[in-house]
């Protein structure tokens, strides 16, 4: 996947997280934590893609 392609995803979930957390009134709620960690996962992702593109 493109590095826009993985920027508009993260965008799509963060915004996900938000009406999750709207909905369920937690931040410990299972399914905002997956969420939140799967969204964690794809930060890390796009930071080693900036960082190899630094690099070069």
């Amino acid at each position: 996947m493109k590095e826009v392609e993985l920027q508009q995803n993260l965008e799509r979930m963060q915004h996900q997280l938000y009406l999750l957390v709207e909905e369920t009134g937690s931040f410990v709620d299972p399914k905002v934590v997956e969420l939140s960690q799967q969204i964690d996962r794809l930060i890390v992702t796009l930071q080693r893609i900036r960082m190899k593109d630094a690099i070069k």
